[in-house]
């Protein structure tokens, strides 16, 4: 961190709010006007909308989305299947809910703010709903075509549904959608790791919907969390701290009394004493790292697993490092990162201030007191990794001038230059989840957790009500159960 605090908090306060956010495109994949793309999915940043491309009856047919700057506004037949019914400048993504594949979904490789999308009708589908063809009649009265966005977190629990008419025929003004509409998607959590559009029409046969379930998607924009979602210092949720570190590697830019990496175990600090304390902090310099164990491994479990502490004294001043983990102390797997920050972020005139929805992936998001939370269930199925049983995780200071880059070649900015406490300023890590190790078998120890006290409990019968404290000899008929109680 700087030196000069005081001095700097005051510059915060006339500093104005920015919002960071990225748009999806696709016209590196599509440079000219009337061409399309129906046989793969297409990525972009940290979002990729995914393309299922199969053989049926000796031919070969897509679902999901495919991929298109086709512009014909007039040809109402399936042979325009890849038009959306208003020409656009830039390409733009056709869905396709065929009600026997996967709908069209948009997955994201970590948790993302949705911000906004922008969707219309399909040449072939608003033309059909209009005039009907051999297989759908036009709508009449009480007809509908809705698009349902439907957003899960990454557990795979919908967090967010939003209906979007295309074509609405109950109202005493029926309309069929045939401009690109902006949906506001902000009010949507900052935790979606999959967005899924599927179609519901009232026009249904009996082998399934008549009307073409076509619609078209563009210019969908996100970022992410700001600092309101940090974890709390005090928070019950964590039930122990790192107790641990090997490998501390200062970078430039730190002086001796932010040199102490046993300062990181153990709880958090909150306020540190006021601006310029040292002794709740290691600081890690310019490219510094470090490397905590922990009194138990960390395990994936519901929700967030653990959250790293840094001592940020507001949101707009936030030092930033890369998460490493490994289960077994040699091979670190490193959470998946993403800065829309584009411009730097000079220290000495402040110029530009730190955006946390401009930074995903990244530990320095939240101010002193809160941590930053990450999910192992990100890493799950990595080779070399059991998110069962993380036993270290190592923090990597990034210099925030632009030289190093994040996981889409984005050029990551934070304060640059800082001094004194330079860097990364790490307070503490703390578990959400441990991995409590408990055997089946009698007489092998209580599992055992630091500010926690296992108490052994019984009942006679699986049907009985509670259990009892008073639990006879293990091996004695009935059933068993450790609770552990904080003290």
């Amino acid at each position: 961190m700087r030196r000069d605090c005081c001095f700097l908090l005051v510059l915060f306060l006339a500093l104005p709010a920015f919002a960071a956010q990225t748009t999806v495109s696709f016209d590196a994949f599509l440079p000219n006007p009337g061409e399309y793309i129906e046989d793969t999915s297409l990525a972009d940043g940290a979002a990729t909308f995914i393309n299922t491309w199969y053989e049926a009856w000796g031919a070969w047919y897509w679902a999901g989305f495919a991929f298109s700057t086709v512009s014909n506004t007039t040809d109402g037949t399936y042979l325009n299947q890849y038009a959306a019914a208003e020409a656009r400048t830039n390409a733009y993504a056709v869905g396709y809910d065929d009600g026997w594949h996967d709908a069209p979904e948009i997955l994201f490789d970590l948790p993302v703010a949705p911000k906004s999308v922008c969707v219309n009708n399909t040449t072939y589908a608003s033309a059909t709903i209009r005039n009907g063809s051999a297989f759908s009649r036009a709508f009449t009265n009480g007809d509908f075509f809705v698009l349902t966005l439907t957003a899960l977190d990454l557990d795979g629990y919908v967090v967010a549904v939003t209906n979007h008419y295309l074509a609405d025929y109950r109202t005493e003004v029926p309309f069929i959608q045939t401009n690109w509409m902006d949906l506001d998607l902000t009010w949507m959590p900052p935790d979606v790791v999959s967005l899924v559009g599927t179609l519901t029409t009232s026009d249904v046969g009996i082998n399934g919907p008549n009307t073409p379930m076509y619609f078209a998607l563009a210019d969908f924009t996100y970022a992410y969390a700001d600092a309101s979602g940090g974890i709390a210092a005090s928070n019950p949720a964590i039930c122990c701290w790192a107790d641990g570190w090997t490998n501390y590697v200062p970078g430039p830019n730190v002086d001796l009394p932010w040199q102490t990496p046993s300062n990181a175990l153990g709880a958090a600090q909150g306020s540190l004493d006021g601006l310029g304390a040292t002794n709740g902090i290691v600081s890690l310099g310019d490219g510094g790292r470090i490397t905590l164990t922990f009194p138990v491994p960390i395990r994936d479990g519901p929700g967030n697993d653990f959250a790293i502490f840094e001592n940020a004294f507001d949101d707009t001043f936030l030092e930033l490092a890369f998460v490493e983990v490994s289960s077994d102390g040699t091979n670190f797997v490193r959470f998946p990162n993403h800065c829309l920050e584009t411009n730097w972020i000079d220290t000495y005139t402040r110029t530009n201030a730190s955006d946390p929805t401009a930074y995903g992936g990244l530990a320095g998001k939240h101010p002193q007191g809160f941590g930053t939370p990450f999910d192992l269930r990100l890493l799950a199925g990595t080779p070399g990794l059991d998110v069962r049983r993380v036993s270290h995780l190592r923090l990597v200071d990034i210099t925030g001038d632009g030289s190093v880059q994040d996981d889409y070649g984005n050029p990551i900015y934070d304060p640059c230059p800082t001094w004194g406490s330079g860097g990364f300023d790490l307070d503490a890590v703390g578990v959400l989840n441990p991995r409590i190790e408990i055997s089946t078998m009698p007489g092998v120890p209580a599992p055992a957790l630091p500010g926690f006290q296992p108490f052994l409990e019984y009942k006679a019968g699986i049907g009985d009500a509670d259990w009892t404290t008073n639990a006879p000899p293990q091996g004695t008929p009935g059933f068993f159960r450790w609770r552990l109680i904080k003290e």
